[in-house]
């Protein structure tokens, strides 16, 4: 891995490459986003050396003038708030990825890439192209993603490659997608040359998954089934000791976040929909708001995303799940336009306990299965209605 990471990123820095090939997570660079952009970055590597191979040889090259593709993930987030995603920064370094040859978004001028070089782009665990990288659409290749298709902003080439199917974790439908490929190839040995690829794409399964807890019901057979097939690869014995481990560490690191400020917490893992903005964070919404200049840090975060108003979503799993939210906005109006759609909302139902709090509206989450993604919904209805 360090190998391939070093060299990649010699070649991007000194343009010494035929064609870019980008793999980007969503804008909330959360572990499922992070561990599937470097693992399907690394596959593409892989199978394209693999494949290169078949067509030429070495000793046809001049090594002086040849360029080879190269492909890279982009963490979507900036390279000084790389530490505030405590599981991806955790995850990373247990498998000895360096952070120094990680791709961040401050790293590199994407948009003068796609402008003056043959790059492609493929998106995994998410769909919709943020406002900033709405741009990219014309160049995206391929998608691979697990949420409810929205075809209101599919903005793409007839002829691009997607993978979408609800399941727990987008690491899985990645997973799925290097056996696929490999066996096109009639090549295995991916895992053999990557194996820490394996290791990440098992622990983020079993995370997203929660260990495939009834109580969450996130995991899927499918999801399942990877798991399985991960195992067989990682020549694991003892399964269910090593989940529960990996789980504990992964939701340790998660949670680790008594240092962070209010501030910090709100950078760490977000979304913006429309308006919108809409923070998740691994403690309760209802601590969150105990830190010092919490209310004020919202703000700040509202105005600096043009955003008129939060939706802010929490989860502690410390003895058992817990999920709750706040609304906050300066516009009443708002606030109860959108509150009131997620208490009627029912596809699924959130299930939303209100608890008088001054200045917000707060609520217990009842249905502890939905997740950020099942918000988008309703949110994006709050939009539309609020339009008219």
């Amino acid at each position: 891995m360090e190998d391939y990471l070093n060299s990649t990123l010699n070649a991007l820095k000194s343009e010494n490459y035929a064609n870019l090939t980008i793999v980007i997570g969503n804008e909330s660079c959360d572990l499922d986003s992070a561990v599937c952009s470097l693992v399907y970055a690394t596959f593409l590597h892989w199978q394209h050396q693999k494949m290169k191979c078949k067509v030429c040889t070495k000793n046809k090259r001049d090594e002086n003038t040849y360029k080879d593709d190269i492909f890279i993930c982009m963490l979507d987030v900036e390279r000084q708030d790389y530490l505030l995603k405590t599981e991806v920064a955790f995850c990373f370094k247990e498998c000895g990825v360096s952070e120094e040859l990680l791709v961040f978004r401050d790293d590199i001028d994407i948009t003068n890439l796609v402008e003056n070089n043959k790059t492609s782009i493929v998106l995994v665990d998410h769909h919709v192209l943020s406002g900033k990288f709405e741009f990219l659409a014309p160049h995206v290749t391929e998608i691979i993603d697990h949420r409810p298709i929205d075809n209101t902003n599919w903005r793409y080439r007839e002829d691009v490659r997607s993978t979408i199917e609800i399941v727990g974790s987008c690491c899985t439908l990645v997973g799925q997608r290097i056996e696929d490929l490999s066996t096109l190839m009639h090549r295995g040995g991916f895992y053999d040359d990557f194996k820490v690829c394996a290791d990440l794409l098992h622990s983020v399964i079993l995370l997203d998954t929660v260990n495939f807890s009834k109580e969450v019901n996130k995991g899927t057979l499918h999801d399942e089934d990877i798991v399985t097939s991960l195992e067989t690869i990682l020549e694991i014995t003892d399964c269910e000791k090593v989940r529960r481990e990996k789980v504990a560490r992964l939701v340790a690191a998660r949670c680790d976040v008594g240092s962070l400020s209010a501030a910090q917490l709100l950078r760490k893992d977000f979304k913006v929909v429309g308006d919108v903005f809409i923070p998740s964070f691994p403690v309760l919404v209802e601590d969150l708001l105990k830190k010092p200049g919490a209310l004020e840090a919202v703000r700040e975060a509202l105005v600096l995303r043009d955003c008129s108003i939060a939706l802010l979503l929490g989860m502690t799993l410390n003895g058992h799940l817990q999920r709750d939210g706040a609304i906050i906005s300066d516009d009443e109006r708002k606030t109860e336009a959108l509150s009131k759609l997620l208490r009627e909302w029912s596809s699924p139902c959130l299930q939303l306990s209100p608890e008088i709090k001054k200045g917000l509206f707060y609520y217990k989450q009842l249905n502890l299965s939905a997740s950020r993604k099942q918000y988008i919904a309703p949110v994006n209805q709050y939009l539309n209605d609020f339009k008219q």
